[in-house]
């Protein structure tokens, strides 16, 4: 299926979507932080990044960043752990702004997930 760079700085949550996404057929790289996964980008050709956005010392807005100047065409989806408080619309649009495909909400429902990265990468 896709090639797919994960960036989330908690393990738990790395090895969750990890496992949905190889359950799904993808094939994974997974990465603890925000460096790590700039290096992959570097390096490696990605159909698809999901990046967790609040990150110690480096976070996710720095991934896409770094995407987005090193692989322009990269599709992007968010794990969020944004509460309620923030506004929805005050978030998308700064995720809008970072070309952003989708923003999935932590806790992290295996089907919604899988839903998301499909409608992405057949979004073309």
């Amino acid at each position: 299926m896709a090639n797919i760079l994960v960036v989330d700085d908690d393990p738990v949550s790395r090895n969750i979507v990890t496992k949905i996404l190889e359950k799904d057929e993808h094939t994974v790289t997974a990465c603890a932080s925000a460096p790590a996964a700039i290096e992959e980008l570097t390096f490696k050709e990605f159909d698809l990044l999901v990046t967790d956005i609040i990150m110690p010392e480096h976070d996710g807005f720095e991934v896409i960043q770094a995407a987005r100047s090193l692989r322009p065409t990269l599709k992007v989806i968010v794990l969020s752990g944004i509460d309620e408080r923030v506004p929805q619309e005050l978030s998308m649009a700064a995720f809008d702004r970072l070309g952003v495909c989708r923003v999935v909400r932590k806790p992290i429902k295996p089907a919604v997930l899988v839903s998301e990265v499909l409608a992405v990468l057949v979004a073309g």
